[in-house]
């Protein structure tokens, strides 16, 4: 293991058993990496068995005993086939990290009903089917746990062109207070992390058109610290909220956005281009 293990912003999570969707990449596989480095076991679930498979030998390089499950989070029954898995091989999972997600670059003007509900589906209803499933898992067993949701910081900031990903991401953020607030009574936490502009792969590919120079330059315009977020940082955020170090927090979404709320925004044109 590493010295974060020994980390106080981290400490606590050693042994705990964590689920990150979405592991296979980006955010979800530093996050995962991130929880293992401080000594928990770690899952990670996603639709691509090929990077579940590489992240999980990541993780088990640095010690950590990990699992992968191949499950779709829009499919409840996917999902509770994938928790149900997990119960027998672990006895249950005490983190659940709802990271999945993904939108497309659209005005509204332009988009279709079906490719709004998609990313509706996806970003609001996959976090809400994942975090039932782990929410029926911990009363089953009279435990407690702890759901960190990954949301945006465009929820709070709207950007032009995704209509349907800032109705859905907003959506997430009213869903983690009305769970905090149902689910407290079982010991369960509910917060958020609302990144802003982040430099990974999934951004840069589905909707910069892969030039990674993109990011940089349109975070010179539209963040005020003049940079895009790293997914080590999100990762970063998402342990602590995790830890028993915010054990008293629950219903909060926190901004890790280098001031993109406050700043000008970012936006796209008719043809669909960043501007």
């Amino acid at each position: 293991m590493s010295d974060a293990q020994g980390d106080s912003l981290t400490a606590g999570l050693e042994n705990a058993r964590v689920l990150v969707t979405g592991g296979g990449t980006g955010i979800g596989r530093q996050t995962a990496l991130r929880f293992a480095e401080a000594g928990a076991r770690v899952a990670v679930l996603g639709r691509t068995r090929e990077t579940l498979e590489r992240v999980v030998g990541e993780l088990r390089a640095v010690g950590a005993e990990s699992a992968f499950y191949v499950a779709d989070i829009r499919a409840e029954e996917s999902i509770n086939r994938a928790f149900a898995l997990i119960d027998e091989a672990w006895g249950g999972v005490d983190v659940l990290i709802n990271n999945a997600g993904g939108q497309f670059p659209k005005l509204a003007l332009d988009m279709s009903i079906n490719g709004f509900r998609s990313v509706v589906d996806l970003n609001l209803a996959g976090t809400f089917i994942c975090s039932q499933a782990f929410a029926r898992s911990v009363v089953a067993r009279r435990g407690s746990g702890t759901v960190v949701n990954v949301t945006t910081a465009a929820a709070v900031r709207p950007s032009a062109g995704l209509a349907h990903a800032v109705s859905a991401r907003s959506g997430v953020i009213a869903l983690t207070r009305v769970l905090a607030l149902e689910w407290a009574e079982y010991g369960i936490t509910v917060n958020a992390v609302a990144p802003g502009m982040i430099d990974t792969s999934g951004l840069v590919e589905a909707e910069l058109g892969g030039e990674s120079s993109t990011i940089e330059h349109l975070a010179a315009k539209a963040v005020p610290l003049k940079r895009a977020g790293t997914a080590q940082e999100v990762a970063a955020l998402i342990t602590f909220l995790a830890s028993p170090a915010c054990g008293y927090m629950t219903g909060e979404t926190v901004l890790l956005d280098g001031g993109y709320s406050l700043g000008p925004g970012m936006h796209i044109d008719r043809s669909g281009k960043y501007i």
